[in-house]
């Protein structure tokens, strides 16, 4: 590695780890390398919103991922393969990866962020699979291995790129200038590789994580319409978005239920 990506990449994981203590007491940001973390919103007095993300229905069974077109990939999972994320059951009858965000009450408001947000290219895995970032907030993307990929973000509203890694170490950023919901990332080295990010005016989003829980912090006193998604379009929530109401230094605990949608 050359030094000057050695520089960067020695940047960012400082970035990183900042990043992590900033979210885990209730900053906005993600980390790639953080997947248990299911907390956001901002570091102040306010509100809170808690809540799980139930399935009830059928579990259908993940299969597991092909990589042995590329035996680096194929190495990165000995013994237990790598599995596709397009649906992930949570402990207790719950669902990951849903990606849970305030979309109504505060308009008027403006927030800034804090930190970078980071995608890693890990095992030949996105990691976090399903994230988000606040309009112009830094995005650091980098490849964790030893072998060339190639990040692809198609997006209607902040344009798209297609930009090689063949470097361990190398990082990209990228940032956002207007709000968007799912934007997909993939590897045309590696179909399987797969990724959404969500783009927030505000940093109050969570993703729910394996026990299918998560946290909104630091909501100033109002009313709240909270909204919910889920990649995989055979799935349906009980409720689109749930009406909240929290006052300074109350805590308010919501309940979604996905299941499989009905048939018309």
């Amino acid at each position: 590695m050359n030094t000057d990506l050695f520089d960067r990449y020695r940047t960012a994981t400082t970035v990183a780890v900042a990043a992590v203590l900033s979210f885990v007491l209730g900053g906005g940001n993600t980390w790639a390398n953080a997947p248990s973390i299911n907390v956001g919103g901002i570091d102040q007095a306010g509100g809170t919103i808690k809540g799980v993300v139930k399935f009830d229905g059928k579990k259908a069974k993940r299969k597991p991922i092909r990589m042995n077109a590329d035996a680096y990939c194929d190495k990165a999972h000995p013994g237990k393969k790598a599995k596709n994320e397009r649906y992930v059951f949570g402990d207790n009858k719950t669902l990951q990866n849903v990606f849970v965000w305030v979309s109504k009450g505060l308009a008027g408001k403006s927030f800034s962020a804090t930190g970078n947000a980071a995608l890693d290219q890990t095992g030949c895995m996105y990691v976090p699979h399903v994230s988000g970032v606040m309009v112009n907030q830094d995005l650091d993307i980098l490849n964790s291995d030893s072998t060339l990929h190639n990040v692809k973000m198609n997006s209607s509203n902040n344009g798209s790129f297609n930009e090689g890694m063949p470097v361990k170490g190398m990082v990209i950023t990228k940032k956002f200038s207007k709000p968007e919901s799912a934007i997909p990332i993939r590897c045309d080295v590696h179909p399987w590789m797969g990724a959404y990010l969500h783009v927030v005016e505000h940093p109050f989003f969570a993703v729910t994580q394996q026990d299918g829980t998560f946290e909104i912090r630091g909501l100033p006193a109002g009313d709240y319409e909270l909204s919910v998604w889920h990649e995989f379009k055979k799935f349906a929530p009980d409720h689109k978005t749930i009406s909240v109401s929290v006052g300074d230094g109350e805590t308010k605990q919501v309940t979604v239920t996905y299941g499989p949608k009905k048939k018309k």
